[in-house]
């Protein structure tokens, strides 16, 4: 088991370029960055837990040091920036949406079934000739 859990994360690293797996490791990483965000721990640790992988995945490839050190900081930089403001939008949006969708289910239970004008009863103008 233990052999096929390998090869198969050595096929899946192999067979992606390191955008792919820079991409991937993003695609983890950021809803992991949520969670923990959400759950209280505190923006720099955050980054730093997230940031950890990125750096090493960086490293290991190996780029310069210096490379490394900007381009895991600017990734850093716009996951600082959008866990930021999406939390912001959430703590806005939600209680916004909760509301309109009560006033909604309000006013939806007291609305009877609309009743329309009766049809008439003989044609309107001249019909057939």
């Amino acid at each position: 088991m233990w052999l096929l859990l390998k090869g198969l994360a050595l096929r899946f690293v192999v067979g992606r370029t390191v955008g792919g797996m820079l991409a991937t490791l993003l695609l983890v990483l950021v809803p992991v960055a949520g969670v923990l965000k959400v759950v209280g721990l505190p923006l720099l640790i955050v980054l730093g837990v997230v940031g950890a992988p990125v750096f090493l995945l960086l490293g290991v490839i190996g780029l310069p040091i210096l490379l490394v050190l900007a381009f895991g900081g600017i990734l850093l930089l716009f996951l600082g920036i959008l866990l930021t403001v999406g939390l912001f939008a959430i703590k806005v949006l939600v209680p916004i949406v909760l509301i309109v969708w009560f006033v909604r289910w309000i006013f939806g239970k007291t609305k009877g079934p609309v009743v329309g004008p009766p049809p008439p009863e003989e044609p309107l103008g001249p019909v057939g000739g």
